[in-house]
């Protein structure tokens, strides 16, 4: 038995052979959405009707999308997914200018800080190196400043 095919719904082939489409869609030339007729009727169907087991290799699977990167509101800029940088950040800026509490504020930003750092290698999808290194750098900078303001207090003490 012959048949017409169509791979748009507008252009119409054929009649070819059974074996002659089953060449075909071994072959790729005709995708699946492909319809037939038989010739001598008007009844259109698939051609995985008129060929169940066509022989051909399946579809490669599709790639899923990429994932989203999950935005916020603060556009990233606050990174509340990673709470140790962030209070880092806080405890650096604030400890070089709190008398006496600062140096406790500047061990704990530079502990939070390295703690925030290493959250973030861990999930790259949490924003806060940056929030994390600053306080870093100002926690050291506060320990070191109350550091040499006992180193000279001692001295001044010593000269006296």
């Amino acid at each position: 038995m012959n048949y017409y095919y169509t791979t748009d719904g507008q252009a119409v082939l054929g009649p070819c052979s059974v074996s002659e489409l089953s060449s075909r869609r071994a072959s790729g030339d005709l995708p699946a959405s492909t319809q037939v007729c038989a010739e001598g009727t008007q009844a259109w169907q698939p051609l995985r009707a008129v060929l169940p087991d066509s022989g051909a290799t399946p579809p490669p699977p599709v790639m899923p999308p990429p994932m989203p990167v999950q935005g916020d509101a603060t556009g990233g800029i606050i990174p509340y997914k990673n709470p140790p940088a962030l209070v880092a950040y806080y405890l650096g800026l604030f400890s070089p200018v709190i008398p006496l509490l600062g140096l406790l504020m500047g061990i704990a930003a530079l502990i939070l800080g390295i703690v925030g750092l290493r959250k973030r290698k861990a999930n790259p999808m949490i924003k806060g190196s940056v929030h994390a290194w600053i306080g870093i750098v100002l926690g050291g900078i506060a320990i070191g400043e109350y550091v040499l303001i006992a180193v000279m207090i001692v001295m001044r003490a010593k000269h006296r």
